[in-house]
């Protein structure tokens, strides 16, 4: 039997022996161009879905000029439908995205019409937390971070690549697994948390719910059908950005690099996750698209990404001229595919050009295999997720986009992400019969602050629950007023109608101010020197204080929706004048009737803080933010010191420094992580700890007990202290796991929680490469965050 290969260009009969990532692939050609069996067409190599993925790959990539590799390691993302077929009909292209994702389908079809190998075209979405136009749209990260439930986080990233997938896309450009340590960092709310082991948790489910359980290793074949791979943002580091700021340097060892930055990257790469987008900034002093010590020894070495897709950011390899690495854009081309960046997403400057890799090639600044190397893991990726086979595919026909089913998951994830930061004298829950009197002030509470609810890079389209429409359609015409927007100066005349309607007839049962930030001041490129509430809105925050009648007033309830962390002024002095407050960050589509469920008692309270808030802006970085319980022991030389001028001693034993000249006092944290009030009460108690070595797993249990009067979630957590005596200044310590369990009034649980090998070792002390689970005496504590965590139990690793 002789295999056929119908080239479209005369061959001489050869049998080759590829070495194509890694795998012998025997290739069979004969001459002609109209090869048949039995009179038919013959089927092309490439083309026989029976074949292993890394078959396929090797049996076309030879075929391909520079011209046609060029191609397939471009990515644009400005273009129509009519635009991408003008141009690349005839060559083809890696990737590409469509606004609105109209003519994709017709796209694929005009291109394996024309061109040479019939190479349809990928396309992406950015599937942060929604996967298309007009599709569902989720809470954005930072609130599914707060849920601190990985199964729900699993099941709304099924429902995002449900989407995703349905549009007519094969790649969703999420999850974002960076930990935004700084809270001025613009992007704060496009991650899961400021730790790593949350994070690397989530990275997990997402990578499950995208691209599903079952999802091949690189290189193991073909992804499920239906679903979509994920290409994970940003590797490594990004969100340890140098001063808050985009694209700042990571000023880290490697170390810290490894130990902190890489956790989540290593769980993704574990479970799965097909593709990589690099990060802006430099890392160990080399810009990210141009670090193969980390773009290729580190992630596709070590880690095991192999032929995993890695799709630069936005004209990032242009920018190694920028960064002075590169003499020339052929230069910046060379550096990048030989770092190992597949793919250059070209949205305003285009890097990877037939002009300028021919020029790199001309000049010896890169080689052919490494342009090979690169197209090769496109056409890896391409068959790996069916495209070849199903190159038409405009979606799911007749779709029914954000159907009920995803707006109630996405209903439970606004619900469960809601962390209550201040209850006093039980303000809250709210009366039912007190809902209609309420006097609803705020810009975030209306549609003017639709975007805020759904937050960036998901697509708009469906229909949005603002707080103000979540009570209309319980029947409740609560009078409004503005009082203050986030992205305008403070109006006196407004501020006074806002406090005249809460105060001035006596009869608010409760003022309820939704105050928060903007598309306009979070986000991309949005970093901020101040966590204060921006704009006009702590004006009227603090005339509804100053001028609250001193007797009968009504309770004063805060809800903040801001996609990172809040300040309140001196002394916290904003916070101290609410009876009550609640976070509810960018709580997407269904967040206003979370909202009003949550501040009515029909949904108790369940969110925990992902990351500390610190007390005033100057504090962060002092081991307030993000993580206190990740801080090296550096205060243990305060230990011994009780001047209270300078230290202030922690409840679990630790010190923090004061700043001598700052009212907002000690650098303790405002609210540490994990923190989260409920409206009902719980007790940990029973702890035991045992370790298994042969699997290299701790095993923790404890009793929790709902000692309130309503049913209740509470998010147990797992933090784990390791030995004393290396030489090597290791964290406080550290998150493992965490767990959330619904208990009814007076029930009594017991939970397990469980961490292995990946939450507990550190780098070795002589080898920084080398993972490693400490020998010796640790402890296992929990509790209700990472301040009460009132449980401890020892246990030993034998070494």
């Amino acid at each position: 039997t002789v295999s056929v290969l119908n080239c479209g260009s005369p061959w001489w009969g050869v049998v080759a022996v590829l070495g194509i990532m890694g795998v012998p692939v025997v290739l069979w050609a004969v001459v002609g161009s109209a090869a048949v069996v039995s009179g038919a067409p013959a089927r092309r190599p490439w083309e026989d879905a029976a074949l292993p993925v890394e078959a396929r790959v090797a049996a076309l990539l030879p075929l391909l000029s520079v011209e046609e590799l060029v191609a397939q390691v471009r990515a644009v993302n400005t273009y129509t439908a009519a635009a991408l077929i003008s141009e690349f009909n005839a060559t083809s292209l890696g990737v590409s995205w469509i606004m609105g994702d109209a003519g994709i389908a017709e796209v694929n079809r005009a291109v394996v019409a024309n061109s040479r190998w019939k190479i349809p075209i990928s396309f992406y979405h950015e599937s942060l937390h929604g996967g298309c136009f007009g599709c569902t749209i989720f809470p954005m990260p930072v609130m599914l971070g707060s849920t601190f439930n990985a199964d729900l986080v699993r099941a709304v990233y099924d429902a995002v690549g449900n989407e995703t997938a349905a549009s007519g896309a094969q790649l969703g450009f999420a999850p974002v697994i960076n930990m935004f340590e700084d809270p001025r960092f613009g992007r704060f709310h496009e991650g899961f948390s400021a730790d790593p082991s949350m994070t690397a948790i989530f990275a997990k489910a997402a990578v499950e719910g995208f691209q599903g359980p079952a999802a091949a290793r690189h290189g193991g074949g073909y992804y499920p059908k239906g679903r979509v791979a994920t290409l994970a943002k940003h590797f490594v580091g990004y969100g340890g950005a140098a001063g808050g700021q985009n694209c700042g340097p990571l000023r880290a060892s490697e170390r810290e690099v490894r130990d902190f930055y890489m956790a989540p990257w290593r769980a993704y790469v574990k479970h799965g996750g097909l593709g990589v987008m690099p990060s802006h900034q430099t890392v160990l002093e080399v810009p990210m698209h141009a670090n193969k010590q980390m773009m290729t020894d580190v992630l596709r070495g070590e880690l095991g990404f192999g032929p995993g897709l890695a799709v630069s950011d936005c004209d990032d390899i242009a920018t190694l001229v920028g960064y002075r690495v590169a003499t020339s854009p052929a230069d910046a081309a060379a550096k990048a595919l030989n770092a190992g960046v597949d793919v250059d997403l070209q949205c305003v400057s285009a890097t990877y050009t037939l002009e300028n890799v021919e020029a790199a090639l001309q000049q010896n600044l890169t080689t052919l295999a490494a342009l090979r190397t690169a197209a090769g893991r496109v056409l890896h990726f391409k068959f790996a997720t069916g495209l070849f086979d199903n190159p038409y595919a405009p979606g799911t026909p007749g779709r029914v986009l954000d159907p009920p089913e995803f707006r109630r998951l996405a209903k439970k994830a606004a619900d469960e992400g809601i962390v209550l930061l201040k209850n006093a004298g039980g303000a809250l829950p709210l009366p039912v019969t007190a809902l209609g009197g309420i006097k609803l002030l705020g810009f975030m509470a209306s549609t003017l602050a639709n975007q805020s609810y759904a937050g960036p890079y998901t697509s708009f389209g469906a229909p949005i629950t603002t707080v103000q429409k979540a009570l209309k359609d319980r029947g409740l015409a609560v009078p409004y007023a503005v009082g203050a927007a986030p992205d305008a100066p403070a109006d006196p005349k407004e501020i006074d109608a806002a406090v005249e309607l809460a105060y001035g007839d006596g009869k608010a049962s409760a003022v309820v101010v939704v105050l928060g930030d903007s598309m306009k001041s979070c986000g991309e490129w949005l970093d901020r020197s101040s966590l204060d509430l921006p704009g006009g809105q702590a004006a009227l925050l603090d005339a509804l204080i100053a001028r609250r009648p001193a007797a009968g007033a009504p309770p004063l309830i805060l809800v903040l929706m801001t996609g990172r962390p809040t300040t309140f002024g001196p002394r916290n002095a904003q916070l101290a004048g609410v009876d009550a407050a609640l976070w509810a960050g960018r709580p997407g589509e269904e967040g206003g009737a979370s909202i009003v469920d949550v501040l009515s008692g029909a949904v108790n309270p369940s969110g925990k803080l992902q990351a500390s808030w610190v007390k005033a802006v100057g504090h962060v970085g002092s081991g307030a933010a993000p993580l206190q319980h990740q801080v090296v022991g550096k205060w243990s030389f305060y230990a011994g010191r009780t001047d209270p001028s300078v230290t202030k001693p922690d409840p679990d034993g630790r010190v923090y420094a004061n700043y001598w000249n700052d009212p907002a006092g000690d650098a303790a944290p405002l609210f540490p992580f994990g923190y989260g009030l409920s409206y009902t009460t719980f007790r940990y108690a029973d702890i035991a700890a045992s370790y298994a070595p042969s699997a290299a797993v701790l095993t923790v249990t404890f009793s929790l007990t709902n000692t309130g009067g309503v049913e209740g979630a509470e998010a147990a957590q797992l933090y784990v202290v390791t030995p004393a005596g290396s030489v090597v200044a290791r964290p406080w310590k550290r998150l493992a796991a965490f767990g959330k369990t619904v208990l009814a009034p007076g029930e009594t649980q017991q939970v397990t929680l469980t961490a292995g090998a990946d939450e507990l070792a550190l780098s070795g002390e002589a080898d920084v490469k080398a993972r490693v689970v400490a020998s010796g005496e640790w402890q296992a504590r929990v509790g209700g965050s990472s301040r009460t965590d009132v449980l401890v139990a020892s246990f030993v690793v034998p070494s």
